[in-house]
């Protein structure tokens, strides 16, 4: 009764928000959300190395040597590749961590229905005795 209670209380309910989805649209949301937040993090420093950097960049070198040279497009590559590397990376932790959380939700819902179909049960039988 007392973990029922604490359940009731909002130690099951993200539990139960968890539980609304099926479990590969879950995954899913949470993988959309992962994506969301690693290309966010990555533009946000990607702009503060670059606010770093810019009283050193001489535009007069870049308007006469011009916006793509061997070095430039070289940086910009790397670049999109730790991006992309940093994706993979998080997405597939995300999948595995997210299937983690679903399952372990999905069993304390189950366990926490099953408790208040016994419950249920009691007050019945305890409501037919009190007739």
């Amino acid at each position: 009764m007392i973990r029922l209670s604490d359940y009731e209380g909002g130690l099951g309910e993200q539990d139960i928000k968890r539980t609304r989805y099926s479990k590969p649209d879950y995954i899913r949301l949470q993988v959309v959300k992962t994506v969301c937040g690693v290309m966010v993090s990555y533009f946000l420093i990607l702009a503060l190395v670059s606010l770093y950097y810019v009283d050193r960049v001489r535009f007069g070198v870049i308007i006469t040597e011009g916006l793509f040279t061997p070095e430039r497009i070289f940086f910009a590559v790397a670049g999109l590749l730790v991006l992309i590397i940093l994706m993979i990376v998080w997405i597939l932790l995300c999948r595995k961590r997210s299937a983690k959380e679903y399952e372990e939700s999905e069993i304390r819902v189950k366990e926490y229905e099953k408790t208040l179909k016994e419950l249920l049960a009691i007050y019945e039988r305890e409501k037919e005795e009190s007739e």
